[in-house]
């Protein structure tokens, strides 16, 4: 019994999305949990088939933790816009964009 209960001070609670699509024990380190929370699956699951678990694991372990959240809203964009358009993701978002902010119609026309 002693075991159990101090095995289930080590996992957070709920398990974050990462780990619930994993089906794996989420652990109170969850280099996941964080960034990317049970209520928000999509997310996950968009950048797990984007960039991969193993990746995206490396990446937020290499960079500081005061931009790990930034790095993490911007590998979600990229990882939704790859899914729209596999070939330009968004890349060709950019001059829509522009255009829609200048007010000015998009290449010239």
């Amino acid at each position: 019994m002693a075991s159990s209960s101090s095995s289930s001070s080590s996992y957070s609670s709920p398990p974050c999305a990462s780990c619930k699509f994993l089906r794996l024990r989420c652990l109170s380190g969850c280099i996941f949990a964080a960034y990317f929370p049970a209520e928000e699956p999509t997310k996950f699951v968009n950048v797990h088939k984007i960039f991969g678990v193993s990746n995206v694991s490396k990446l937020l372990n290499e960079i500081p933790p005061h931009q790990r959240e930034d790095t993490v809203k911007s590998l979600a964009y990229e990882a939704e816009a790859r899914l729209k358009d596999p070939v330009y993701g968004s890349c060709f978002e950019g001059p829509f964009i522009a255009g829609r902010i200048a007010g000015t119609p998009l290449f010239g026309g």
